[in-house]
């Protein structure tokens, strides 16, 4: 018996404010295509089942354009058969209690019987022989736990599979500086060590954590912090030795190329300005985000950077970034970064307020800018 585990397509994100001739978020649709690429995927392996671990949608309003797709892939795995599975993660738990569940939709939407949207608490999942113990996301870290210390595979199954959505403590962090994330220790995961596997989600990297257990990762790179040299999804042969090759397999998702070029010294070279254009002299870039440091820029220097030079020389990108790190009297760095909107935002909130719905409410605010001046 085989499923297939995938995790964060956070369908509806946005990034960068770059839109196609209708007006369309190019990395909102770089985002689509990888979750249509993934359910095109699972489709051709034929699995029992396909697995969704959490952060199915960037938010827990979606846009329209995010449901459609959401819905679309969901209907063709019910076309040819697939059963499937969804957890809640935390971008897709509004944060009151009295907010309703984007999931609702997704159960409403099913009438083949094949979709199972857990999002309210724990659910016991039977698809035939293969038992899925389904843990969503919780907004409280200390009743997660106790969800998963509940969790027991159940005996008349062939198989069992916990599905959960959390980042683990000593874990590599690409998506755990999310708002609402939560971070449970590694005895969490021990306490659902006797299941034949572990589906979880929430870390962007896909990482094998223990023998039965794995981060199938996001399907795109949100983020610098995110430098997986691919991106896919994860097929698990529950009838194979964990031990074996044929228990563990990783299929490649098309996904949109990021660039960190070798950073520049500017006290090394004479003009700063052709020093950075001459690092877009590769054939690489087309189409795909770069990321450019310089490093020991004098203020002077900084200055006298020809912006409109090096926008030329990297027009051939989709977003090309220039992190300048200036050095001041004292003779430290000072680092003028640009940082990801959402982290700025996030740092940001009131105290008392709802850092997510801060967040959503502000890209939302910036989103109706860009329409008005495209206006």
């Amino acid at each position: 018996m085989r499923i297939v585990h995938l995790a964060d397509t956070h369908l509806g994100f946005r990034q960068f404010h770059r839109t196609d001739d209708r007006g369309r978020n190019i990395r909102e649709l770089d985002v689509y295509a990888a979750f249509g690429a993934a359910v095109e995927k699972a489709i051709e392996l034929r699995p029992a089942a396909v697995i969704h671990a959490g952060d199915l949608f960037d938010s827990y309003h979606p846009s329209s354009a995010a449901l459609a797709v959401a819905l679309d892939g969901i209907s063709r795995l019910c076309e040819a058969g697939i059963p499937s599975v969804f957890i809640a993660g935390n971008h897709s738990t509004p944060r009151a209690a009295s907010a309703e569940h984007v999931f609702g939709l997704l159960e409403r939407f099913d009438r083949s019987g094949l979709v199972h949207a857990v999002h309210e608490g724990p659910a016991a999942v039977r698809i035939g022989g293969l038992a899925v113990h389904a843990v969503p996301h919780h907004n409280d870290a200390g009743r997660l736990a106790e969800q998963l210390r509940a969790a027991q595979p159940a005996a008349d199954a062939d198989f069992n599979v916990c599905v959960t959505h959390m980042g683990l403590g000593g874990m590599g962090n690409v998506g755990a500086a999310e708002a609402g994330s939560l971070t449970l220790s590694g005895e969490e995961l021990e306490a659902v060590g006797d299941f034949d596997y572990v589906a979880l989600g929430h870390l962007h990297k896909a990482d094998r954590v223990r023998i039965n257990a794995a981060y199938s990762g996001s399907l795109e790179r949100l983020s610098w912090a995110d430098d997986a040299r691919e991106k896919g999804i994860t097929e698990i042969d529950l009838t194979a030795d964990p031990l074996g090759g044929g228990y563990y397999v990783r299929h490649s998702v098309p996904a949109r190329r990021r660039v960190q070029l070798d950073p520049i010294d500017a006290a090394r070279v004479e003009d700063l300005t052709a020093a950075i254009a001459a690092a877009a002299e590769r054939d690489d870039l087309d189409a795909a985000i770069a990321k450019l440091a310089v490093r020991n820029v004098t203020a002077a220097a900084a200055g006298g950077i020809d912006r409109h030079a090096v926008d030329e020389a990297f027009r051939a990108c989709l977003h090309f970034e220039l992190e300048v790190e200036a050095v001041n009297e004292g003779g430290g760095g000072t680092a003028l970064a640009p940082l990801e909107l959402r982290d700025f935002l996030v740092g940001r909130a009131p105290s008392g307020l709802d850092a997510g719905e801060f967040v959503t409410r502000a890209e939302g605010y910036l989103e109706r800018a860009a329409e008005e001046l495209a206006g």
